[in-house]
């Protein structure tokens, strides 16, 4: 396994974690403050790793912009929770799922064009 692909494991496993957690808290769980900051793991990923490493690959700035979409899209989820639509934020669930299928294809197109 190429460094790369390390890499990239890393960032998939955080982002099912950030996933998980999202619809944690949209069913009752508590919600981490400090995983969904600015510090928390995925944000520390790409500042790390993401743009030291991948700076100049056109897909890190995919993923980067799609990880700001969810991070939006999960803040409005928690505030629509928090607010007692509770309904409304787990219909919104889908659009999360929406954009983890898109962060996870970008991902394995990064790879694919970086392992070749």
């Amino acid at each position: 396994m190429n460094q790369a692909q390390v890499d990239f494991q890393q960032l998939r496993i955080k982002h099912i974690l950030f996933k998980s957690k999202v619809r944690s808290v949209l069913y009752g769980g508590s919600y981490d403050a400090e995983f969904f900051s600015p510090n928390g793991p995925i944000n520390i990923w790409f500042n790390a790793i993401g743009l030291s490493r991948y700076r100049n690959e056109t897909e890190m700035r995919e993923l980067i912009q799609v990880q700001q979409e969810l991070n939006a899209t999960a803040n409005l989820l928690f505030n629509l929770y928090k607010s007692g639509k509770i309904e409304q934020a787990h219909d919104g669930l889908n659009k999360i799922d929406l954009l983890s299928e898109r962060f996870t294809k970008i991902l394995s197109a990064l790879e694919g064009k970086l392992a070749a």
